[in-house]
């Protein structure tokens, strides 16, 4: 999350120049700031846009919704672009369906007045950082504005993508708004306090997170950020997608450095043709020591088991089952559980928000559920993208959605 005290700034500018010029007994009665409201320019292409997120963001919670991109607003170090105007329609609608919609149904529409960020900015770009290989995806200023990045690469029909991209990042910054107002309970801090690395998280892989007990790379970066990303991460992942990161986090990885290159190029390639197995699958594989042009050595991430004297085969117990090792002392599934616990009761106690209410009201609204509200699965097992699912009639929900920018054309005759 980025901080910035460009509106504070700002504010106290205008403080310092008003009191330049004034006394303490002045009579301020009338507003020194033009607020007349002046109207949409109906001739305007963009008018159905605009008016819709002005009675549907700005009119029920103060909040603009910028998608013709401000240099201002914008963060100079990168080289950015708008977000084309198809594009931001179908953020617009869906921040209102899949975001605003949720918490006004399961917390109420107060707690959006009072909480919900003023701005929300939109750019078409992503915002790489080449020092750290990582991209921008979405920031909190101030507790007043989110910014969300490569709207350009929205895909409606990848509700996966879709989350990670955006929705994710919403829940994940209103999150960080949400802990400017109330601070989170500092014993979260201690849970995992030590494994926390803000330099290369990136280089963490996902399954190695979890064991550690984050639930996300980015988690691990640091304790404001495993906070959020909880929350986050939770409310948009589903049922099974949740179960099977938990499954995940059930097991510890090790990283072994001095995995003689030659070996593991040959026994790899077994495994692709079916001639051996690997006992747990290397996560990846990077390079930590040459001889002239060639690797030497490769690092492996692999699940902790019990394996023979030379630690490269696993040796299986009276069963012939793998042992797997918890020699780090605790199991990162009950680590996150409990850091679910502290972030749900926090969220209940401080904002009367029911967390597994918002998680299903989301859960409900990306993938198709019958008459009875149950998921309806495909024949391979999997959720159906609710946005995207044809009706008998051949139209869409995500059709419905933009019909409700579309109907302000009439306006315009």
């Amino acid at each position: 999350m980025k901080y910035t005290f460009r509106i504070a700034f700002m504010a106290l500018a205008v403080s310092i120049a008003l009191g330049m010029g004034s006394c303490s007994d002045d009579d301020f009665t009338d507003s020194i700031f033009d607020d007349t409201e002046y109207p949409l320019d109906r001739t305007l292409a963009t008018f159905p846009l605009d008016t819709f997120v002005k009675k549907n963001f700005l009119e029920p919670y103060n909040l603009r919704y910028l998608y013709k991109m401000q240099d201002v607003g914008s963060n100079m170090e990168y080289n950015l672009v708008p977000c084309t105007y198809e594009q931001s329609v179908t953020l617009a609608v869906l921040c209102k369906y899949l975001w605003y919609d949720v918490y006004k149904e399961n917390v109420g529409e107060e707690f959006l007045k009072m909480y919900s960020p003023r701005i929300i900015h939109v750019i078409g770009s992503p915002a790489f950082n080449p020092s750290s290989g990582t991209m921008l995806l979405g920031t909190a200023e101030g507790g007043l504005k989110i910014t969300l990045y490569n709207a350009n690469a929205l895909q409606p029909n990848d509700i996966d993508l879709l989350n990670e991209w955006f929705f994710k990042t919403m829940h994940h910054e209103f999150s960080h708004i949400l802990n400017q107002r109330f601070n989170r309970p500092t014993d979260f801090d201690l849970i995992s306090n030590g494994l926390y690395n803000s330099v290369s998280w990136q280089d963490t892989p996902d399954s190695v997170a979890l064991s550690q007990g984050f639930i996300s790379p980015y988690g691990s970066s640091q304790q404001r950020e495993d906070w959020v990303e909880v929350i986050a991460n939770y409310i948009v992942k589903d049922t099974v997608y949740w179960n099977q990161m938990m499954e995940t986090a059930s097991y510890q990885w090790e990283l072994v450095t001095d995995v003689d290159a030659t070996e593991w190029r040959t026994f790899n390639g077994k495994v692709s043709q079916g001639l051996a197995d690997r006992d747990t699958v290397g996560y990846y594989v990077r390079t930590t020591s040459t001889s002239g042009n060639s690797d030497a050595t490769y690092a492996i991430q692999r699940k902790a088991v019990q394996r023979d004297a030379d630690n490269h085969y696993a040796v299986p117990d009276e069963n012939g089952d793998i042992v797997y090792l918890h020699t780090q002392g605790f199991i990162g599934k009950d680590v996150i559980q409990e850091k679910l616990k502290y972030v749900r009761d926090w969220l209940k106690e401080n904002f009367n928000y029911d967390l597994e209410a918002v998680r299903m009201g989301v859960q409900r609204r990306q993938w198709v559920t019958d008459e009875n509200g149950d998921f309806v699965l495909d024949a391979n097992g999997h959720f159906q993208n609710n946005l995207v699912f044809v009706r008998p009639d051949g139209t869409t929900l995500l059709d419905d959605l933009k019909a409700e920018v579309e109907k302000y054309k009439e306006l315009q005759k």
